[in-house]
């Protein structure tokens, strides 16, 4: 009898108990779906790095051409979810070409550009970028006997697959290479032989970005 009466006295204690915790939870929940709706401060990331590239091809010809690359890339972004990156990328880029057939002949460019990129998070660690770019050249033409000095305007098409540990909300290092598919003959990142056929250039890039925004945990 004593049993019954202790449960009887028990079960509504723990209802109340129950209930409390499920209140907490659904109020948990309702936090957790609010704070994911909307634009998020702290997921925005800034940085940029360094681009490096050097190309060497043969033509039809038997004729060597090379081409090297060196710049800089300041970036921002948004983490739109676990797997999709969003953002905005610009550069400055120093190159020159120069070809065995004419040894007569150097080129010296500087490229300025404005891109946006879509990065794919698929598996831990690993990327894919996509990132159309508008680029303006100021190319100096050296030979022998003068110097010509043109301006160009060109657009690329750059897709790559990057390297990097991406914790939401946690600073990193990537690295990135890259190939342009745009077949822009103008383009800083492809190489074009006397016989007209352009060849993309590997494009390799490391780069950092942080979270200026990022929440601190208290």
């Amino acid at each position: 009898m004593k049993r019954i009466v202790a449960l009887l006295i028990l079960l509504p204690v723990c209802k109340t108990v129950f209930s409390q915790e499920s209140f907490h939870d659904h109020k948990s929940a309702e936090t957790a779906s609010a704070e994911s709706k909307g634009f998020d401060a702290s997921k925005v990331f800034a940085g940029g790095g360094v681009s490096l590239g050097y190309g060497s091809t043969v033509d039809g010809n038997n004729e060597t051409n090379t081409t090297f690359n060196l710049g800089a890339i300041p970036e921002i972004g948004y983490n739109l979810s676990n797997v999709f990156d969003i953002g905005l990328a610009s550069s400055i880029n120093y190159y020159t070409t120069s070809s065995s057939y004419n040894v007569y002949t150097k080129y010296h460019n500087i490229n300025y550009s404005l891109g946006a990129f879509v990065r794919i998070h698929p598996i831990d660690d690993f990327f894919i970028q996509i990132m159309p770019e508008k680029d303006w050249i100021k190319q100096k033409q050296i030979t022998s006997n003068y110097t010509s000095i043109y301006k160009i305007q060109s657009s690329s098409f750059m897709v790559g697959i990057g390297y990097g540990h991406r914790v939401i909300g946690e600073s990193y290092f990537y690295s990135l290479v890259m190939l342009d598919l745009g077949k822009d003959k103008y383009s800083p990142y492809n190489y074009v032989d006397a016989n007209g056929t352009v060849s993309p250039l590997p494009v390799v890039r490391g780069g950092f970005n942080f979270y200026p925004f990022r929440k601190h945990q208290k």
